[in-house]
């Protein structure tokens, strides 16, 4: 194992630490390893020794390379800084790929509490954004960002149809972030249809980390039952990387598409709520937006009383095309 660290910022102590898998004959199979990066929380007042090595070294036993990210904290903190902190970590370990063999495709974050908080922050509003993100009892709204005493937005508002797959833990008792934060972040990625998996567990309290005996700073902060959180992600992790992402395939048939991909086009989206205006209605929208025109004029004929499938289709417009043109 080579374990490096790189400073961002002295003063604040801010910069990365890697622990990085050293190749071996024995493991020539293998190939390019995930990457996850680990952000501590502590209120920005600190970051917690307990969700940094532990959580790094409990993912390189799985076998993927990680690192912690320690950011601008305590007299130093400042949200804009702690991002850019994330931002260089980020463009730290694409340099570090070739060298180490670290799949540039597979770099996650997991971040806990106000290191959730970076954490859906790099996944928002950066560019620089990881392959997935793994968030832990996060805080998210800008309520909570006050009594972090940083300037920043309600998170959840920031998400966007670019936000990456989310696995997303917590608890219902958890006694510092209301569970409130981690519902309005699962809430906005259903509504961009971000792929997203969570387990908020009804007991526990906030922090717990690993849960595990020799990680629980106190006895009320080890938890079996939320330690489950660990095996779940990994398996997550890797049933999410072990997929290749392809675009379906589209029929020449505009009325065969999905009605959700038709959305995608301006010029489409208008044509469509001009003749469904209850569809303005995300509710609503959601019921139809997986079929096709074809399928809605097959299980509801009533819903083209007022318009003709046959002439709402010829008025569609195949994007392709446009962008060939």
């Amino acid at each position: 194992m080579f374990i490096q660290e790189y400073l961002f910022d002295q003063e604040a102590q801010a910069g990365l630490t890697v622990y990085l898998h050293e190749e071996k004959a024995e493991y020539d199979r293998v190939g390019d390893r995930p990457f996850v990066l680990v952000i501590p929380g502590g209120g920005y007042s600190f970051c917690s020794e307990r969700e940094a090595e532990p959580i790094a070294l409990n993912f390189a036993a799985q076998g993927f390379h990680a690192g912690v990210l320690r950011y601008h904290v305590g007299v130093h903190r400042s949200f804009s800084l702690s991002l850019v902190d994330a931002e260089k970590a980020i463009a730290k370990i694409q340099e570090l790929t070739s060298e180490w063999r670290i799949d540039a495709e597979k770099i996650a974050v997991i971040g806990f509490s106000a290191g959730g908080h970076l954490a859906a922050a790099l996944s928002t509003i950066s560019p620089m954004k990881p392959s997935l993100c793994l968030l832990g009892y996060p805080a998210i709204l800008s309520s909570f960002a006050t009594v972090m005493q940083i300037d920043a937005p309600s998170l959840n508002e920031c998400v966007t149809k670019d936000t990456p797959p989310t696995f997303l833990f917590s608890t219902y008792e958890d006694n510092v972030v209301p569970i409130e934060n981690s519902l309005a972040y699962l809430q906005a990625l259903e509504e961009h249809e971000v792929p997203f998996e969570s387990h908020i567990f009804q007991k526990g309290r906030h922090g717990l980390s690993l849960a595990t005996e020799r990680f629980g700073n106190r006895k009320e902060m080890v938890d079996p039952r939320f330690a489950r959180w660990f095996d779940e992600c990994v398996e997550w992790l890797e049933l999410n990387w072990a997929e290749k992402v392809t675009k379906p395939a589209l029929l020449p048939d505009l009325g065969q598409w999905p009605i959700r991909v038709l959305f995608d086009s301006d010029e489409n989206k208008r044509l469509l709520l001009q003749a469904f205006p209850s569809w303005t209605d995300k509710s609503r929208l959601k019921i139809v937006k997986n079929i096709s025109l074809q399928q809605l004029l097959a299980i509801m004929p009533e819903a083209f009383e007022q318009v003709s499938y046959q002439a709402l289709v010829a008025r569609l417009t195949d994007p392709r095309k446009e962008e060939e043109a």
